[in-house]
This record gives C-alpha cells, sequence and structure tokens, in this order.
C-alpha cells in the first residue's frame, strides 16, 4: 500500500504545476487577445452611466404580463452591459425602467400576479421612452379619458413610443397613430384594430417601426421589437450582448410572422 500512495503523491507534484501553467497560459492568451474578441462579461456593480434614460411602461388592470415584462426585461439590463460593448465608458447608456398606472399602487395583470405602479398619471416622470403592453383590460380604456390624454401628453414628449399586441389599440384610440403604419396582435385583428380607422394596419409584421412611433405583434414580439429598437439606438454589440445575457433567439427581420398566416390575414 505505501508505494502506491508514494506514487498517487507524486502525480499530485506533477500535476498541479501541469495545472497551473494551463491556467495562467489560457490567462496570457486573453490578456494578449486584440479589444473586443474576448466574451463580454455582465457588470455587476454597474456604476452610473454617463448617459440617463428613463422608459415608463403602462399597466391597467388586465394588462399582459410578458407584454411588459418581456420588454422591461431588455431595457432593464442595459446598465449591466461593460464598457467595452458599448465601445468605451463615456457610450454607455443607463435606463431606468418605471412602471405607471392611473394611481401608484398595486395593478393585477390578465394572468393574475399583481404588479406595483411605482407612479400614477399625475406624478409620472418625464419619459425618453414609453412602452403600452396589451391585455384584456385595453377594452375597458379605449373609452378612458383620462387615459388616453395622458397618452397622448406623452407621445408629445418622449422620443420614441412602442406599443406590444392590443397595446396599439390605445395608441390608435388616442390618435397616436393616425397616419401611420403599424401592426397589432394577429389573432385578435378585427377587434385590435377597429379603434383606429385612420390607421395604416400592416396585417404581416411581426413589428414596424415608425420612427418615433413602433408596434408589435402579439405577446412575444414585444421582445423582438424591443431588441429591435436597441439596436437602432445603441448599435449590434449592445443587442447581441442582450441576446447573450437572456439566452433569446430573436428574430430581426420584421417581416417575420407566420401568425398573420395562422390568423388568415395573408396566404
Amino acid at each position: 500500500m505505501k508505494p502506491i500512495t508514494m506514487r498517487i503523491m507524486l502525480l499530485r507534484f506533477l500535476f498541479v504545476p501541469l495545472l497551473l501553467a494551463s491556467v495562467l497560459s489560457a490567462h496570457a492568451r486573453e490578456q494578449n487577445m486584440p479589444p473586443g474578441t474576448r466574451e463580454p462579461l455582465i457588470e455587476l456593480h454597474p456604476t452610473q452611466a454617463p448617459t440617463q434614460k428613463t422608459i415608463g411602461v403602462l399597466i391597467f388592470p388586465g394588462f399582459e404580463m410578458l407584454d411588459a415584462y418581456g420588454p422591461m426585461e431588455m431595457w432593464g439590463n442595459l446598465k449591466y452591459i461593460p464598457a467595452a460593448v458599448w465601445g468605451g465608458e463615456e457610450k454607455r447608456v443607463g435606463v431606468r425602467v418605471v412602471t405607471i398606472a392611473a394611481k401608484r399602487g398595486e395593478v393585477a395583470s390578465n394572468q393574475g400576479p399583481k404588479t406595483m405602479a411605482d407612479f400614477g398619471y399625475g406624478d409620472a416622470p418625464q419619459l425618453d421612452y414609453l412602452l403600452v403592453p396589451g391585455g384584456l383590460g385595453v377594452i375597458a380604456l379605449l373609452q378612458d379619458r383620462d387615459t388616453l390624454n395622458w397618452l397622448r401628453g406623452q407621445a408629445g414628449k418622449a422620443t420614441i413610443v412602442m406599443s406590444v399586441c392590443n397595446g396599439a389599440s390605445l395608441l390608435a384610440a388616442s390618435g397616436i397613430l393616425d397616419n401611420r403604419p403599424a401592426t397589432t396582435n394577429k389573432m385578435f385583428w378585427t377587434n385590435s384594430t377597429m379603434p383606429g380607422p385612420k390607421v395604416k394596419w400592416v396585417k404581416k409584421a411581426r413589428w414596424v417601426d415608425d420612427g418615433a412611433v413602433v408596434t408589435s405583434s402579439g405577446v412575444s414580439a414585444g421582445m423582438d421589437m424591443s431588441l429591435a429598437v436597441i439596436r437602432r439606438l445603441y448599435g449590434d454589440e449592445v443587442a447581441a450582448w442582450l441576446e447573450r445575457l437572456t439566452e433569446y433567439d430573436a428574430h430581426r427581420d420584421p417581416a417575420w410572422d407566420p401568425f398573420a398566416v395562422k390568423a388568415g390575414l395573408v396566404e
């Protein structure tokens, strides 16, 4: 038994230096790699970015959870992107995500769980971006004067207004989509487009980017739309990093829309 033990100890002494040399060699190779070729890591303790933006997400009783939370996942993770991905510390952008409802407090989603609205219409901060999700609760708001007036006011100040699913119905009812191309949920197309007789509805589209107003199809399309807008604003590397972080295989073609065919809107 003793010779075997000595042999094992000898092997261990030989193996540890080899392992250490391998690790150090890999580290050295990584340090010598050209900038931008290393796999970016998450910034676990980010400092405040030089540029700060605010995105407000409208929530209401009966809002669709993924409509709101899918985009919030993408926008909210921008602050964790390392400076190297942005192309330098001075190019970093931090986006503050806030939720807004008619009144501050808990708001029940269409699926049941409640979300806390950070602000009400009366005390909402100045928004750079606005996101309007859909859901069955949209129907009750189509004639709600306070909501429609608030949306019109925000659309006049925000750089970009976005909608997911039949959130476009609210934008249409407020007049924000008049004479603009837009899309919405394909399974409920007729009802979702009814509030917008002046809208140039696009039947086959994952999302429609009309510059200051961007609309998307049903539920999960909000994540593709958000990444497309982020890519437009902040570049391919930033959007690709978000896709890796969230392990999301994004659709990058806005015309990709098999659901329009399944809904019988196009052949």
